[in-house]
């Protein structure tokens, strides 16, 4: 799965009410949680948390359990769903 792949994802379920977690979406941690950071930084969604850690500052844990898709990121799904 590429990287424009999970956002979609990631903001369907958030769109949904549901907690996307990498696990589900079968998707490596470090990965899922760069996404998120860049989904964050980019405006596509809000409140949530990646925390890095150890050799390389590797992501540790993904927390989006508060998190909420934005009004830009309901445009980005609709154009790009």
């Amino acid at each position: 799965m590429d990287r424009e792949q999970l956002k979609i994802l990631i903001l369907k379920d958030l769109k949904d009410g549901q907690e996307p977690k990498y696990q589900e979406l079968d998707v490596d941690k470090n990965l899922f949680g760069e996404v998120v950071e860049n989904m964050e930084e980019s405006g596509l969604i809000k409140n949530s948390s990646v925390v890095r850690g150890g050799m390389g500052n590797v992501v540790q844990m993904a927390f989006l359990n508060h998190a909420r898709i934005t009004d830009f990121g309901l445009r980005y799904l609709e154009q790009n769903n």
